[in-house]
């Protein structure tokens, strides 16, 4: 029998790195903070040794972590963002913070965030090199929900706080994500390991705390998996659309999503019916933006990104492009490349394969991991596989390895 568990083991290293790297607090170190911080993880690994009852154990053990959790992230988001406020528009944010909270601006005079460019706001002023312009300034790369989700948040935090800083919405989402899987997993010890892998997840936080966009999109995508998981299959097209209408690494999820339904339902008719919200949601989002200027639209959504357009992503991460650099195959990182050749040769065939082994078992767990690989691939064959999508990747992974099986939904029913 192990003396602690493994929960406890993972918290107490993850925490550390983090709160010794990053900011908690918007003036001088916080010493007390820190005090505090010790103290609930101090506590949360006595309760491991401690002789309680399993309720009172399950219990104290919730009750710290939340509190960590609430504590670490909470203060260390607070802090970044009234640092910003105090410090300067540009400070340690991401770019794509500054264009969703520009595009804000346009949208709320009449313009069309996507047909605009983005000189003369502060992602202009964003350090993107000493040589070259940011390619962002020329497009809103982003589905138009990542703006339209921040507005209320963006109304309330004006009339209160005074300021907005898009980290707000992003901080509430990443909340929900962690409530949607402490309501997911039903058993205490892995409902408790999954949260502090979400939460404390070392890849993920750092860029989450500078705005990146990934937990933006993943707890609306998050909440269709765990609806589907439910047997709710047409509710779960909502979340799945909100995500689909938030960021384009969702959309490798749909032929999978499809055959989900198809699978688990096993009639044509019943799939087109569940897809129906999908369709019907996605189309009400994303539709009027493209109508609004449709060139406009699928330039900065689309061609930006593939490299068909004259202000394009540049080839850059650590995927193919950059290694066809490397060795002369791609002589500038500016150039269109047909990646889309590579990416049909290898996607296709694994595309097939995926499909075929969710076909053989199709649970919830097998959807996320045949979608994650088939991202995985797709974005190494693709122009630009950057650290944040390693990040992404890893997120979700742990999602598909901590799922609920189906002998935790048996006796989930039982009770």
């Amino acid at each position: 029998m192990k003396i602690l568990a493994l929960d406890s083991v993972i918290l107490f290293a993850l925490i550390i790195p983090f709160i010794m790297g990053y900011r908690i607090g918007p003036g001088e170190t916080p010493f007390w903070l820190f005090g505090i911080i010790f103290l609930g993880m101090l506590l949360y690994i006595l309760l491991d040794l401690v002789k309680l009852k399993d309720h009172m154990y399950f219990l104290y053990k919730k009750i710290a972590l939340w509190f960590l959790i609430i504590a670490v992230i909470g203060s260390a988001f607070s802090a970044s963002i009234i640092v910003r406020h105090q410090t300067s528009p540009i400070y340690s944010i991401h770019d794509i913070v500054l264009q969703q909270e520009a595009a804000i601006r346009f949208f709320l005079d009449g313009k069309n965030p996507y047909a605009t460019n983005y000189f003369g706001t502060p992602l202009e002023e964003w350090h993107y090199s000493d040589k070259e312009i940011n390619p962002a300034l020329y497009h809103f790369v982003m589905e138009p929900f990542y703006l339209l989700f921040a507005l209320p948040f963006y109304f309330i935090s004006n009339h209160t706080i005074g300021y907005f800083d898009g980290r707000i919405p992003l901080l509430f989402l990443f909340f929900s994500l962690l409530v949607l899987a402490s309501l997911l997993v039903k058993e205490e010890g892995r409902k408790r390991l999954f949260l502090v892998l979400l939460a404390f997840n070392p890849s993920v936080l750092p860029y989450t705390l500078e705005g990146r966009s990934d937990l933006f999109m993943y707890p609306f995508l998050f909440l269709g998996f765990f609806l589907l998981y439910k047997r709710r299959y047409s509710w779960a097209g909502i979340p799945i659309a909100l995500a689909f209408a938030v960021k384009q690494s969702a959309w490798l999820l749909f032929p999978f999503y499809v055959a989900y339904l198809f699978f688990t339902t096993k009639s044509i008719k019943k799939t087109i019916f569940s897809l129906l919200p999908f369709i019907v949601v996605f189309g009400v989002i994303v539709v009027p933006f493209f109508l609004w200027d449709q060139n406009a639209f699928l330039d900065s959504t689309v061609r930006y990104l593939s490299g068909d357009t004259k202000h394009s992503y540049p080839i850059s991460g650590y995927g193919l492009g950059r290694l066809l650099h490397e060795v002369g195959v791609i002589k500038d990182l500016k150039e269109h490349y047909p990646f889309v050749i590579w990416q049909a040769v290898v996607g296709l065939p694994l595309l097939v394969g995926l499909i075929y082994y969710l076909k053989k078992l199709p649970s919830i767990s097998r959807l996320i991991l045949v979608y994650v690989i088939f991202l995985f691939v797709y974005w190494y064959l693709s122009r630009y596989f950057n650290n944040s999508h390693l990040s992404y990747i890893s997120l979700v992974f742990i999602t598909a390895y901590l799922w609920p099986g189906d002998e935790e939904k048996k006796a989930e029913k039982g009770t």
